[in-house]
């Protein structure tokens, strides 16, 4: 058994580092991976939709399985540590498929290594989610998803500026970042299967209903469906601006060496938001400061529409602006997940199911982020945008700027009603009240 109070250390590092790398290779496919296919390799824009599309919907059925069966693991080796070795031998497997592959290898050869990849990371993320979250508990838990947090945040900064620094050079951005995250990745993973205790397996046998465990505990009950929706709604918001970033800077902007160093400044101001979140403490209960963020977040989606082309210091300051808040949602709905873990395993205490929690609310986060970022890659289509013409083109207002920050309102708008029916409930927040159905469920698995 886990001790769940004081954290030593190295068990906080090891807990938190693999956050590091995972961050990196979050930026680099959401960021970086669309334009490295459309320039680099020079794929049509409708490939390239295909391919960001495909590697999204990857991570939905490895997730699920992950979650599914990451709770009962290996009896000599333990409950999360076969999966950790397993997802990481996959990445660095498909990691180094990607490096060798060119416009050359074939589009069939280049998804097969992109598909290998963003199912090792969906394994391993799964796994150490889960980890994190049965190995703390209340004010332990808040400690240690703050500083996943902040690690995630250090990883953004360090990868985006290994990505601003090759910039125009080889290797490219992406190839950099991707070099990096497959040496520190199994170093991390390493860590963390030294160094943090793990479980044993649990002795139940396994059945097929267990396959749909994660996703049945999306619709368990009100307050489950209501934060699958806001997971759902935040990956459509992530993967629009994250991917569609560089396509505007570099074609509606007409800033093209301006890109990464606005990743850049996102990801150094995002470590500054959190790091003043966390000093808030419990102040601020987290509903109302998702609320806070999402009305930022439509704010400056509408300011997007706005910034004028070729004027480098309004975009940094908008970069600044949005990266301040890009990582306070994610951060807040993970401590509501924990909430709902914890009212689960109130009245099922030797039964925790922190993977199939974890990986259950990620399936509608990258199901929606998929489809986000393919209807973003839909709109560039259809508008005729096309990154391997010359830059400045009429359409390129249209398409590159203008659809994400209408996309980012929408999703805002949605999510804060969302937040108004929870409010409108009886005495606590329905994202708060523990659940109703939630034993019956345990005993049935």
């Amino acid at each position: 058994m886990i001790d769940r109070r004081a954290r030593p250390p190295v068990r906080l590092l090891a807990l938190s580092l693999p956050t590091l790398l995972f961050a990196g290779y979050d930026l680099a496919r959401r960021s970086f991976l669309a334009p490295y296919l459309s320039g680099d390799l020079g794929l049509p824009i409708g490939t390239v939709g295909w391919l960001v599309m495909l590697a999204n919907f990857a991570s939905i059925p490895a997730e699920v399985l992950a979650g599914a069966l990451g709770d009962r693991g290996s009896a000599r080796i333990g409950r999360r540590a076969p999966w950790m070795l397993g997802g990481t031998v996959l990445i660095i497997l498909a990691g180094g498929a990607l490096l060798l592959s060119n416009g050359a290898a074939g589009v069939p050869f280049l998804a097969l290594a992109l598909v290998g990849l963003v199912v090792g990371w969906a394994i391993c993320n799964v796994t150490h989610g889960a980890w994190a979250l049965e190995a703390t508990a209340g004010a332990a838990r808040v400690q240690i998803f703050g500083l996943r947090t902040l690690f995630g945040l250090a990883g953004g900064v360090a990868f985006s500026l290994l990505a601003m620094l090759q910039a125009g050079r080889a290797p490219s951005s992406f190839v950099a970042m991707l070099l990096a995250i497959l040496v520190g990745a199994p170093l991390a993973h390493a860590l963390l299967i030294a160094r943090a205790p793990d479980r044993p397996a649990m002795p139940h046998r396994w059945h097929r209903a267990a396959l749909i465990e994660p996703v049945r505990l999306l619709f368990a009950n009100r307050p489950n469906r209501l934060l699958a929706a806001l997971f759902a709604l935040n990956g459509a918001h992530t993967a629009i601006t994250g991917t569609g970033y560089l396509y505007v800077v570099g074609f509606a902007l007409a800033l093209p060496g301006w890109g990464a160093t606005g990743i850049f400044v996102q990801t150094l101001c995002a470590a500054i938001g959190v790091v003043a979140t966390l000093r808030l403490g419990t102040r601020i209960p987290p509903a109302r400061l998702l609320r806070i963020i999402l009305w930022a977040n439509l704010l400056l989606g509408a300011a997007l529409i706005a910034v004028p082309p070729e004027r480098p210091a309004i975009l940094m300051l908008w970069s600044a602006l949005f990266g301040l808040v890009s990582a306070i949602d994610f951060m807040a709905l993970r401590v509501l997940l924990g909430a709902r873990l914890d009212a689960d395993t109130g009245a099922n205490a030797d039964t925790t199911r922190a993977a199939a929690y974890y990986a259950g609310f990620h399936v509608p986060f990258n199901l929606c982020g998929a489809l986000g970022a393919g209807l973003l890659f839909a709109g560039y289509h259809a508008a005729g945008f096309d990154p391997r013409a010359p830059r400045g083109a009429e359409h390129a207002f249209l398409a590159v700027q203008l659809l994400p920050a209408l996309a980012a309102i929408l999703l805002m708008a949605i999510s804060l009603w969302i937040l108004r029916i929870s409010a409108a409930t009886r005495a606590r927040p329905a994202l708060e009240r523990p659940p109703k159905c939630l034993a019956g469920l345990s005993e049935k698995n």
